[in-house]
């Protein structure tokens, strides 16, 4: 497996400010994930949950349209613009449930991304399947999703704190939640919805309190520990290849015909 650290450079030049630390992290990852393909450019990708639209900007590097998402437009309004308020070259901003993609037709984007979100959605499988439905049969899907190294250390230093302890996604309490966010559970989930995980690479090591544990995180880079994996997806082309005979295989035309006599 790939994995990619921060480094001690890297931490002590954006550990100064909680803000410009969080959103170092976000587009760092963002950065990673593309840099894993350099000679690719998308010619129309969608934004699950753009969150406070960091990683937007440098998604939009990588392709002539983007369409970014947020299920509630109230999200991130603490920045000071709800999402439909954004502004930015060739990006489209709009609310959408990503459980609900009808509005985009059938293989509409060769790239869905999403970072940190799956674990929030109530029906996965029905977000997944969506997913794949509005992805070109040869496109790209990048889900980032938080590991069980975050989880253990998030939790640990929480009780360090003395602050309550609760779920971060849906999941309903946190035997459930440390079991589901190992990466063969979700290789398992997304293969299970006619998708094929080409590739797993663990990401830079960070805990969920900002910046406070400096020493952490930098250890945490120094051993190794991904803080969060990008599953890196593409459609199952055994499925593709058996829905394609499906659609068009003489039997099926029938049937179409006598249906809508």
């Amino acid at each position: 497996m790939k994995k990619h650290m921060f480094t001690s450079d890297e931490i002590d030049t954006h550990k100064s400010d909680r803000k410009e630390w969080h959103s170092f992290v976000r587009r760092r990852e963002a950065e990673i994930a593309f840099s894993l393909f350099p000679n690719l450019r998308f010619r129309r990708a969608l934004e699950l949950g753009a969150g406070d639209g960091g990683q937007s900007l440098t998604i939009a590097k990588h392709c002539d349209r983007l369409i970014c998402t947020e299920k509630d437009e109230r999200s991130h309004a603490w920045l000071g613009q709800t999402i439909l308020q954004r502004q930015a070259p060739d990006i489209e901003y709009m609310i959408c449930d990503a459980q609900d993609l009808s509005r985009f037709s059938d293989r509409t984007f060769d790239l869905v991304f999403s970072s940190n979100m799956l674990e929030h959605i109530p029906d996965v499988d029905r977000c997944l399947g969506e997913c794949r439905r509005v992805l070109t049969d040869d496109g790209l899907m990048l889900h980032l999703m938080p590991s069980r190294w975050w989880r253990l250390f998030n939790l640990g230093l929480s009780v360090l704190k003395l602050r309550p302890l609760g779920t971060h996604g849906v999941s309903t309490n946190l035997w459930r939640e440390f079991y589901v966010f190992g990466a063969t559970v979700w290789t398992r989930r997304i293969e299970s919805n006619g998708l094929r995980v080409q590739e797993t690479v663990g990401m830079p090591f960070y805990v969920g309190h900002g910046n406070t544990f400096v020493q952490i995180i930098k250890a945490g880079n120094a051993l190794g520990l991904p803080a969060s994996f990008l599953y890196v997806i593409r459609k199952d082309q055994l499925v593709v290849n058996k829905e394609l005979h499906l659609t068009t295989s003489p039997l099926r035309s029938t049937a179409a015909r006598e249906l809508h006599r």
